[in-house]
């Protein structure tokens, strides 16, 4: 298991004494936690930990190289068969590495990925993350019985060894990048539902509106780096991958088609209802956005939340072609 840290007190011993009760049935396991250029009391929380017990390793450096490289780091000192990443701000229910693990007996099957339940604590915004991550598991679940899905959840998944290769420092979307070095080598993403976590989530949809642009970014890089390095997928994940992925990511540029093609034909009264109701939702987004207060009314707040992420899709593409994203992620504080 590798757990990549940067500035993580609030959450590390929390995560620490989580590993200690994991179970991996007859597995061997080896459980490595490395602090990226930590300047907190992360590395002195590790410290108290140190020698605790065989299976934990703690790895720390200066000054901060990124994610990619702490799991480079801690992937080139391991010595298991199968890799479980996971952050550390998500807490691992005890029986879910076996679950994790148990897939791998298909020797098809090159990762899979966990299902992660999002919680904040506190009386943050959650609502849209929440409803969307079960969309989203939903469709992984059925692109995982079809096929394979496309890209994981980075709060849980595992990996076999023999496929990882090392990510370039400059990756944003590490756990996508490896995810996908399965179907690139002719095996298959599966979804595991017994194999479950709680994750933190970002306090509000200001912060969200961060992260889902630096994941569209990621996710432009990694395509282009897919396309000039000319890999080959068979056609139902190149399907998969646009429906779920590519389609995903431009729909704010067919939101804006759609909005101005409807007033060239208003000439019709289905039109006209369809126009007014674009324009009932993004009036419900804009009052979620300047009267906060208002989004504790989900008809509200479920427009609000469309509109932000579907605007941070919009700007992320924007910073790919600008080359303005960093991999150096400056996290959301948590409570």
């Amino acid at each position: 298991m590798v757990i990549a840290a940067h500035n993580e007190e609030a959450v590390i011993r929390e995560k620490i004494e989580n590993c200690l009760v994991l179970d991996f049935g007859e597995a061997r396991q080896e459980i490595f936690i490395v602090s990226d250029g930590s300047i907190d009391g992360t590395n002195d929380i590790l410290r108290e930990y140190d020698g605790l017990c065989e299976t934990l390793q703690f790895i720390s450096y200066h000054p901060r190289k990124g994610k990619a490289n702490a799991l480079n780091v801690a992937v080139s000192k391991a010595r298991g068969d199968i890799l479980i990443f996971s952050d550390a701000n998500v807490i691992i229910d005890k029986e879910s590495c076996i679950a994790l693990l148990s897939p791998f007996e298909d020797s098809e099957v090159g990762a899979v990925c966990g299902k992660v339940v999002v919680h904040a604590r506190g009386d943050e915004e959650v609502a849209g993350e929440s409803l969307y991550m079960k969309y989203e598991a939903m469709i992984q679940r059925a692109e995982s019985s079809v096929n394979s899905m496309v890209g994981v959840d980075g709060a849980l998944f595992a990996l076999r060894r023999n496929l990882f290769r090392p990510l370039a420092e400059s990756t944003i979307l590490d756990d996508f990048a490896l995810a996908m070095l399965a179907p690139l080598e002719g095996q298959r993403i599966v979804y595991e539902d017994r194999a479950s976590a709680v994750e933190e989530v970002v306090p509000s949809v200001d912060d969200e509106f961060k992260r889902k642009t630096r994941i569209v970014t990621g996710g432009y890089q990694y395509l282009a780096g897919f396309l000039k390095q000319g890999h080959k997928v068979n056609p139902m994940m190149r399907v998969s991958f646009i429906s779920h992925k590519l389609l995903r990511w431009l729909a704010p540029f067919f939101l804006i088609t759609v909005f101005v093609a409807n007033i060239t034909v208003m000439d019709h009264v289905m039109f006209c209802w369809i126009f007014m109701t674009q324009i009932f939702c993004y009036a419900m987004a804009g009052l979620g956005f300047f009267v906060k207060k208002f989004r504790k009314i989900h008809l509200i707040y479920l427009p609000y939340y469309f509109v932000v992420i579907n605007f941070a899709a919009f700007v992320g593409f924007f910073r790919f072609l600008t080359l303005k994203e960093q991999p150096l992620w400056e996290k959301v504080e948590r409570k």
